[in-house]
């Protein structure tokens, strides 16, 4: 037998086998980087029923409202009328992939408290235009949009603030940023980085840890290509650095999505410090209905200390 012969071979073996490795590993990471990123920024328009929050649902007057982003992209929400005259309103915006009727129990329960409710349809979701969201992107401009279609409809007297869920969360903490109209917000399940995120979404379903940190940073770049702006660039926790409104954080003690750390990082990278809230037995997607009747008091009680002292800044008691 030719000794030669036979280890050249043997290497030749190991050099093609090695190069099938790493080639299914290119192909592999490259498949899981494109459909991140597309699931991203296009996760369809299906937004299903409501489940229960903690109020029964029952009937409400309801009246479809609109607004036009700066680039022309038609957007639409629903309006629940509070009380007549009544000033105090704010705009619910839904989470990643959301259903349709998500925020339909809270919308119910703040007009319960007083309050005139937008819910909204971002861009690329439900009946609202644009093919792509970006996770505040674009969004953030887009809320600048509705507070001008709702100070129109109310008048300059109008008291505008925001609850997010989850990348809700991220655009209203853009919105804030951006408008200084916005006078508090409520952040549930929010996050300090988009990345953290998609690789908690990725460990979801079934990829090593490792993995997940690795392809993540990937995913969310390729996403911003794709988008034409950043989805993640300033991350919520730079976002929220800036602030100067009453701010409370929702978070699930069970969230596997986002870490207990995120949502301490979250609350004290507001310059005037947060509310926090954490839900023990919560997971990412239901800390209203784990919290119940409780966590919506404690809600309304933030609001309606927002509002006063907010009215006690605008309207300084007179003095004899």
């Amino acid at each position: 037998m030719n000794f030669a012969w036979v280890v050249g071979d043997w290497a030749t073996l190991w050099v093609g086998l090695v190069g099938f490795l790493v080639g299914s590993v290119t192909c592999f990471v490259m498949l899981v980087s494109e459909w991140g990123a597309w699931a991203l920024i296009m996760p369809g328009r299906r937004l299903n029923g409501w489940k229960g929050e903690g109020e029964p649902a029952r009937e409400i007057q309801v009246e479809p409202i609109t607004a036009t982003a700066r680039d022309g992209t038609h957007l639409e929400g629903d309006w629940y009328p509070g009380p007549p005259g009544a000033q105090r309103t704010i705009f619910l915006i839904h989470g990643f992939a959301e259903i349709r009727d998500a925020m339909k129990g809270r919308a119910e329960y703040l007009v319960g408290q007083g309050w005139n409710v937008v819910r909204l349809d971002m861009r690329g979701y439900g009946r609202s235009g644009g093919d792509r969201a970006s996770f505040g992107g674009r969004e953030g401009e887009d809320l600048r949009a509705w507070l001008d279609v709702v100070e129109g409809r109310l008048g300059p007297g109008v008291f505008p603030t925001v609850w997010g869920r989850s990348m809700g969360a991220a655009i209203a903490l853009r919105g804030a940023v951006l408008d200084a109209r916005i006078r508090a917000l409520i952040l549930e399940s929010p996050y300090a980085r988009l990345e953290t995120v998609v690789a908690g979404w990725l460990r979801r379903v079934g990829l090593p840890r490792v993995l997940a940190l690795v392809l993540a940073p990937r995913i969310v770049r390729r996403a911003r290509r794709l988008a034409g702006v950043s989805l993640s660039r300033p991350s919520p926790a730079e976002l929220a650095s800036r602030l100067s409104v009453p701010v409370l954080i929702l978070h699930g003690k069970q969230d596997s999505l986002v870490p207990e750390g995120d949502a301490q990082r979250m609350i004290a990278a507001v310059p005037a410090g947060a509310e926090g809230v954490e839900v023990e037995g919560a997971g990412h997607g239901n800390i209203v209905e784990v919290g119940g009747p409780p966590l919506l008091a404690r809600i309304a009680h933030f609001l309606d200390r927002a509002a006063s002292a907010s009215n006690e800044v605008r309207e300084p008691a007179v003095r004899p």
